[in-house]
């Protein structure tokens, strides 16, 4: 269900407005914390807050905003808590690690080590 979200709102301001007037990041971060141990949950989640938290020339919403909605929304316990879970995700990592700096986490950060994803 969360990589047809993202695939529907990738690039699409019209439908990104639309799940964030619907409360979707909200019901995201409640299906992150609901399914705490299933990978796929976390990557998908995550990349579609991801997507909708990056700065995107003639949005239809201020990222300022979407961003003070998820953090509102317990983004940062869900993907913190992603982060630790799945460690070895290099998507889970590096999409985690910016959304947390980026909306002004306090707490620890787990930092991406590329050397723990040698090939």
């Amino acid at each position: 269900g969360l990589w047809a979200i993202f695939a529907l709102c990738y690039d699409h301001k019209g439908n990104k407005t639309e799940l964030i007037k619907l409360d979707g990041i909200r019901k995201i971060c409640r299906v992150m914390k609901d399914v705490p141990d299933s990978l796929e949950v976390a990557r998908h989640g995550t990349a579609v807050m991801f997507d909708l938290l990056r700065e995107m020339p003639e949005s239809l919403m201020n990222v300022s905003e979407i961003r003070r909605i998820a953090v509102g929304a317990g983004m940062h316990e869900v993907v913190k808590n992603a982060m630790d879970q799945f460690s070895q995700s290099k998507e889970v990592m590096m999409m985690g690690q910016s959304m947390l700096v980026a909306t002004g986490y306090q707490g620890d950060i787990p930092h991406f080590d590329v050397s723990n994803f040698a090939s």
